[in-house]
């Protein structure tokens, strides 16, 4: 159940888009800002006459009323001219509406709503009958009016004749004298306010016969320009369309068009839009998501990859001289990089389907220390260029934790440390007790990060300015914040460009509310997450 609507939630989209828009009598066209089409129903292109192939290669708007113009309909002149000028003249924000006269005799009502997020729905509806009927009105008033002029001396034995003419207009309508008393009504008015008769009788003026839409008008020409200026009101329970014509002796004709079926067709209409930009949207989250896994997985399978090939490259060269023991651990580092990669597959395909777009994790309560020293050997094989030198003044400490996806976090930030500080020699990694954190630092002596920069680095894909040069995806400390926030933990950076940086990640000492304390005030050069 969304915005009121109910929509089984395992009817595929696109049938019931199909089904939406064969089912309405007018035509729907959607475009992008960039007037691509992104939906054209079968009516519409039969309103327009426009034939299957233009839309068997993705067309635009210019496309459509290209072939508008090579047909004729602009004039003479080149297609492509006539096209832009249309687009040129006709695209507003906001949205718009007009009809359009067609060859065969047809008119087309055109309406341009623009979307909340992008984009527009034009709206075709073929008014030709609905032209003709205000043609013939406009006629008969036109008649009427002369007959009124010339023949006002003989109004009251004529009155029966053009009174018969009135009770024949579809509309509702009011005639109204100099003075503004109602003089007239028709069987329709008649019908639909039949408090006119004592109005008629009494011959009020309009403003006592019809308080609602003259509101606080002192005169007739105030209210009579109230009633102009209406437009649309909802009046006698329906929504009507109102206009005024004067007449010669001073009086005024008031005509009610019945518009209310047009609202409601209007209304279904938006709510059928709703649900295209509401399916549209969870399209694109889709995309986002899955985006997001390819992009997370090639980042993190890197490491365990990298470790499977060091072992093997180890156990290939010496593989003469070692002893049963030491090629235990080589396929033991092999095997524990394998369940590390199967582990995060795992973990990134629930979170690629979950519905919130959360990273699911696995706690379990396990010694922190012996895991941190085994990532620290294990990145210390692997990077060869620097040392990584772990102090530690945590003891036997146990926490409730995922041990996989910290050992990745660990494995980030180590990783970043080194990467980031080129020609140096070691990596500073520290494990303490900070009140009711558990804090582990990783330090370098590298480019360093500006410090108006530092709070953006945890965004995916953003990397600092000082990396240029250094390869990197800006991946890796977007995954481990997350991370380390599933676990109730958070991030912390201090850094100056040009002496290295120091990233912190806390784990909390037991269980904390996610109303709890997450941060506190930063030190100067620290940004908290």
């Amino acid at each position: 159940m969304l915005s009121g609507h109910y929509i089984r939630g395992n009817t595929d989209e696109h049938f019931l888009i199909e089904a939406l828009l064969g089912s309405m009598h007018q035509g729907i066209g959607l475009m992008d800002n960039n007037q691509e089409v992104l939906v054209f129903s079968r009516r519409a292109k039969e309103l327009l006459g426009l034939p299957e192939e233009i839309f068997r290669s993705d067309p635009n708007l210019h496309d459509i009323l290209r072939f508008f113009a090579e047909r004729g309909d602009y004039g003479p002149g080149d297609p492509d001219e006539l096209a832009a000028r249309v687009i040129a003249r006709s695209v507003k924000p906001g949205g718009y509406a007009f009809d359009r006269p067609m060859q065969d005799g047809r008119y087309l009502h055109i309406q341009t709503t623009e979307l909340p997020t992008s984009g527009h729905v034009m709206v075709y509806s073929d008014v030709t009958a609905t032209r003709e009927v205000e043609q013939r009105l406009t006629a008969s008033q036109d008649e009427l009016i002369r007959k009124l002029s010339a023949r006002t001396q003989e109004l009251e034995e004529n009155r029966e004749v053009l009174a018969c003419a009135i009770n024949a207009i579809p509309n509702a309508l009011v005639m109204v004298d100099a003075e503004g008393r109602v003089k007239l009504a028709n069987a329709v008015m008649r019908t639909i306010y039949p408090e006119i008769e004592a109005h008629l009788e009494k011959q009020s003026l309009v403003m006592e016969a019809f308080p609602v839409s003259c509101g606080t008008a002192k005169d007739l020409a105030e209210c009579i320009a109230l009633i102009s200026a209406d437009g649309e009101r909802s009046i006698f329970g329906r929504w009507y369309r109102i206009r005024v014509s004067d007449l010669a002796t001073g009086g005024h004709i008031i005509v009610f068009t019945d518009i209310t079926d047009l609202k409601k067709q209007n209304e279904k209409l938006r709510a059928h839009t709703d649900q295209l930009v509401k399916h549209l949207r969870k399209e694109q989250r889709l995309n986002e998501m899955q985006r997001q896994f390819v992009s997370m997985a090639s980042h993190e399978f890197r490491t365990p990859l990298a470790i499977i090939d060091g072992a093997a490259q180890r156990l290939n060269r010496r593989f003469e001289r070692l002893t049963p023991d030491e090629g235990r651990e080589r396929i033991g580092h092999i095997r524990e990089a394998v369940l590390r990669i199967n582990y995060l597959i795992e973990r990134f395909i629930d979170f690629s389907v979950s519905q919130d777009g959360n990273l699911e994790i696995e706690p379990q309560d396990c010694e922190f220390l012996p895991v941190l020293k085994s990532v620290c050997e294990r990145e210390g094989q692997v990077q060869k260029t620097h040392r990584i030198r772990l102090t530690e003044s945590v003891g036997n400490l146990v926490l409730s934790f995922d041990r996989r996806m910290i050992e990745q976090c660990l494995v980030n930030i180590i990783g970043n440390a080194v990467k980031y500080s080129p020609g140096q020699e070691e990596v500073l990694v520290e494990a303490r007790i900070d009140g009711k954190w558990l804090c582990i630092d990783v330090t370098d002596f590298g480019v360093g990060i500006p410090r108006k920069e530092i709070k953006k680095v945890f965004s995916r894909f953003y990397r600092a300015s000082t990396s240029s040069g250094i390869p990197g995806t800006g991946i890796g400390l977007n995954l481990t914040e997350m991370i380390v926030v599933r676990h109730k933990g958070r991030m912390s950076i201090r850094s100056e460009v040009g002496k290295g940086c120091t990233v912190s990640m806390r784990l909390p000492l037991k269980k904390v509310d996610a109303d709890g304390d997450k941060r506190e005030d930063a030190g100067a050069g620290e940004i908290v997450r």
